[in-house]
């Protein structure tokens, strides 16, 4: 039916035949998303209010048509285009867009009766005003400075000048469509040399339109020469801290398997009725793995620096009395033996009564000196330790987090580890010295 339409009216146009001529531009530039006006006028000055008028765009698509003073608008353009029917009697039969769109671009036909005239409409619109932001030193002169802008179309020519001539070539790292709009959103990125007073300008250029915006960055301050040399030395130096490091954790760690491994020879050498029986065909054998136990107590000057770090928080520990309940974190407490035969030293889970079985299995981790048994720690069975000499002073430092319990000889210098307990504590403990 509109085919049918669009003939009729041009059949009409043809019979008329009038001597038309029209004036019109070839190139017509327009704003985006603003009015835009396609010029059309016959150049003698008659008045179009009685003629045809026909609106075409690209492969014959109707977009207006004017006859008998009615207009009618073609399909996709509704609400959107009109001609100024106050200029139709000086010849004026101009297009206008009252908001335009990216689609509208393209080549138009305006036809006046018989006569008609071709031009083009490209859109554009300006961005922001660009923002110049330094990214990073690349190296000990090299600078990266970004260009940022938004809302362009299309996307606009990028150039970077400097004040001292350096030829600057951008990077484009991202053009992104902004939602569903045809608007474009860049950065653009140069690495350059820096100089103290220097100037770099971002200019971008609106292809279309002919219009450009600008901004011009002033590089000022001390800049690399002063600072990477630190930067370098840094991650030159960092690795090998990291090395070192993992170097003293290793040994760490082989000292205190050297320990559990004389310790678990110990155990053996150490238990009464092994030591009673191989007394006299192994005195030797078990006097130098005595020795070597001792030497493998001593606790260095380092680690002990460490331990008696936590003294801030000391627990205060007299006989017969019971300490404070612990729960968390780590404890440094120390005991004076006034009873130099008899004593339980150590730690137990709150309420447990301490009878006379008393163990890690009921609950308690100490160790004990007694006439009939000697040295041991309190485990099930029990386990002996053989002292150097009779301690007079004893450190208990309690790990509560890694479930570890150790006590120190005092009486010994350099200090000497006795024994270290190994437990899960799932509820509070509380030290006590019986």
């Amino acid at each position: 039916m509109k085919v049918l339409f669009f003939a009729l009216i041009v059949a009409y146009a043809s019979s008329q035949s009038p001597d038309i001529k029209l004036q019109t531009s070839q190139m017509v530039q327009g704003t985006l998303n603003e009015k835009v006006t396609l010029p059309c006028r016959i150049i003698d000055g008659r008045s179009a209010a009685p003629l045809t008028i026909i609106w075409t765009k690209d492969k014959g698509m109707l977009v207006y048509t004017y006859q008998a003073g009615k207009g009618h608008v073609g399909a996709g353009f509704e609400g959107r285009v009109k001609l100024d029917e106050r200029q139709l009697d000086s010849g004026d039969v101009n297009l206008v867009f009252s908001n335009s769109s990216a689609q509208d671009e393209g080549s138009y036909i305006c036809q006046v009766e018989t006569t008609s005239a071709r031009m083009e409409l490209r859109l554009g619109r300006l961005g922001s005003s660009p923002q110049l932001l330094v990214d990073s030193f690349e190296s000990s002169c090299l600078l990266s400075i970004s260009c940022l802008s938004n809302g362009w179309y299309p996307n606009p020519l990028v150039s970077w000048t400097s004040s001292n001539g350096q030829v600057l070539t951008g990077t484009s790292l991202d053009m992104k469509e902004k939602g569903h709009s045809t608007l474009v959103d860049i950065r653009n990125r140069v690495t350059l040399t820096a100089q103290e007073g220097l100037k770099v300008t971002c200019t971008l250029l609106n292809p279309v339109l002919q219009t450009q915006t600008q901004e011009t960055l002033t590089i000022a301050g001390v800049f690399p020469p002063d600072v990477s040399p630190w930067l370098i030395a840094f991650w030159v130096v960092l690795p090998l801290v990291v090395m070192a490091a993992g170097i003293i954790v290793y040994f760490f760690k082989c000292k205190m398997d050297f320990i559990k491994e004389k310790e678990k020879k110990a155990r053996e050498a150490e238990r009464e009725p092994l030591m009673k029986q191989s007394e006299t065909d192994n005195k030797g054998e078990y006097k130098e793995l005595k020795k070597e136990l001792s030497e493998a107590r001593v606790v260095n000057n380092s680690e002990w620096k460490r331990i008696l770090s936590r003294k801030n928080d000391m627990v205060s520990l007299t006989a017969g009395r019971e300490g404070p309940e612990l729960s968390s974190g780590n404890h440094y407490w120390e005991v004076t033996l006034k009873n130099k035969n008899e004593w339980r030293v150590g730690v137990k889970k709150k309420g447990v009564i301490l009878g006379k079985d008393a163990s890690n299995e009921t609950g308690m981790w100490a160790l004990s000196c007694h006439w009939d048994t000697g040295y041991c720690a309190l485990l099930c069975p029990t386990f002996p330790i053989t002292p150097s000499s009779q301690p007079e002073k004893l450190g208990i430092l309690l790990d509560y987090t890694e479930g570890q319990l150790t006590l120190y000889d005092l009486s010994r210098r350099p200090v000497h580890r006795l024994y270290t307990f190994d437990a899960m504590f799932d509820s509070p403990v509380v030290p006590f010295y019986d």
